[in-house]
């Protein structure tokens, strides 16, 4: 039952931002308000569940793509720029904002994660420079780079008149950042060992 009410809120936060009460989820569900509350104690308590979630499925995923040897280096750091947990929540940009005024203990979580959890964007970015698949570069400068356009986007979204979805921004991101980094087969033949 937790889950489900977790996924009611899911659907109240893509369709409405945070501004759903207790009773929406309930009704929405068709259960009372009492059984919401005996799962989550409180909105925020939801909202922070919800966070939790999210960057576990965050970790789950960069863990599979470390993992998988199917993919080059390349792909490996694009789709985990890219990757948005299933039923993700936070998709528009705006609702970031949205979570980091009214929330801010459950914003400081995700906070965290989105500047300290980069250990495996990291090692793969060593690993793809030590094969010979990026160019030498700073991993921390690159992860600085990535958050710092994300936050961008986060302080503009609600100012911003065109709707923006996370994964077209996200895929923006990559593509920039990827472009700067990755060697192209005739570098990679230019470069002989330094590549390597």
């Amino acid at each position: 039952m937790k889950e489900r009410i977790a996924e009611a809120a899911f659907e109240e936060i893509a369709g409405h931002g945070l501004k759903f009460s207790m009773r929406e989820i309930a009704g929405r569900l068709g259960i009372s308000t009492k059984t919401v509350y005996q799962y989550f104690e409180s909105k925020e308590q939801m909202i922070e569940y919800i966070v939790t979630q999210a960057i576990e499925s965050f970790k789950e995923e960069e863990a599979r793509l470390m993992s998988d040897a199917s993919l080059s280096f390349e792909r490996k750091l694009r789709r985990s720029l890219t990757c948005l947990p299933k039923g993700f929540a936070f998709r528009d940009v705006r609702i970031w904002k949205e979570l980091q005024q009214k929330y801010p203990k459950q914003w400081k979580k995700l906070d965290e994660y989105m500047n300290d959890g980069w250990d495996n964007i990291r090692a793969m970015i060593r690993e793809g420079i030590e094969a010979g698949a990026f160019r030498p570069v700073d991993d921390g400068v690159f992860v600085q780079v990535y958050v710092g356009g994300l936050y961008h986007f986060m302080s503009r979204g609600a100012a911003d008149r065109r709707e923006r979805s996370l994964e077209s921004m996200l895929e923006q991101m990559a593509d920039l950042l990827l472009a700067g980094i990755c060697l192209h087969p005739e570098e990679t033949a230019s470069t002989g060992e330094d590549a390597q």
